[in-house]
């Protein structure tokens, strides 16, 4: 298990955008190339919520309340306390949709009645609210199709655009070859930011961890980038420690 702290987790917060105002709703994809862990990006953005005071709603299907809540501990906030005072609500979906997998009449409808009603209830405390979904790719593993995936993925980045200064995180694994590659590209059609998280090709290293590549393709309709619709790119070298992630630029290690 990773842990990060917070002072170390910068970096991230930085190449995401997320340590700058935005106006509309802002939408990033953590994509995950043939099984590499990036738990760490969703730990660091958690993280960042809690100690600003953002409202979060978090989906959970990839880890647990528990995974998150020692993470928390290492990063010196504490996760059930902030879900006691309601700046986090946290749905650990996977369990629920495991329990009653067989009881839904229609799965899509049903769930996107639960996450909206949610979403509801906070944003009329906080008046805005940041939304993370922690393993969505996991859907398809449980009788949801692409397109009632692509729904839900719908709504929910329609209920962000609606508020000032939010932003949705959708945390996807791609495997090649697979359906959650063309889920990942959907999304990654729909996001201003991707960050594309591989392990490094020649195994197991001491001193990398693996490749991180940012995509900030909200930039290639910006008025210097129109003539060529050019994606603006950042890679990168990671290592993780005990408490931490470090960006390395490629050549430097």
């Amino acid at each position: 298990m990773i842990y990060l702290h917070y002072k170390m987790a910068s970096d991230i917060l930085t190449s995401l955008e997320l340590d700058k105002e935005f106006q509309s709703g802002k939408i990033i994809v953590v994509k995950e190339i043939n099984g590499c862990d990036s738990a760490f990006i969703t730990s660091c953005v958690l993280g960042h919520c809690i100690k600003n005071k953002n409202a979060v709603f978090v989906i959970s299907i990839h880890n647990s309340f528990l995974h998150y809540h020692n993470v928390g501990l290492k990063m010196n906030y504490n996760l059930q306390k902030s879900i006691d005072m309601g700046l986090v609500n946290f749905y650990e979906l996977g369990k629920e949709l495991v329990d009653c997998i067989l009881d839904f009449n229609n799965p899509t409808q049903d769930l996107l009645c639960k996450i909206t009603e949610k979403i509801n209830g906070m944003s009329e405390k906080h008046g805005s609210v940041n939304i993370i979904f922690d393993g969505i790719s996991h859907l398809l593993d449980l009788q949801f199709d692409l397109r009632e995936v692509n729904q839900i993925c719908k709504e929910i980045i329609d209920c962000v655009r609606s508020f000032n200064n939010s932003f949705a995180l959708f945390h996807c694994i791609a495997l090649e070859d697979n359906v959650t590659n063309v889920l990942a590209n959907l999304l990654a059609h729909k996001a201003d930011i991707v960050a594309e998280v591989e392990s490094l090709s020649s195994g197991l290293s001491a001193d990398v961890s693996g490749h991180l590549t940012f995509k900030y393709l909200y930039k290639k309709y910006q008025k210097e980038h129109l003539q060529t619709l050019d994606v603006k790119t950042f890679q990168y070298l990671y290592k993780l420690f005990d408490r931490g992630v470090k960006l390395l630029a490629p050549g430097t290690v």
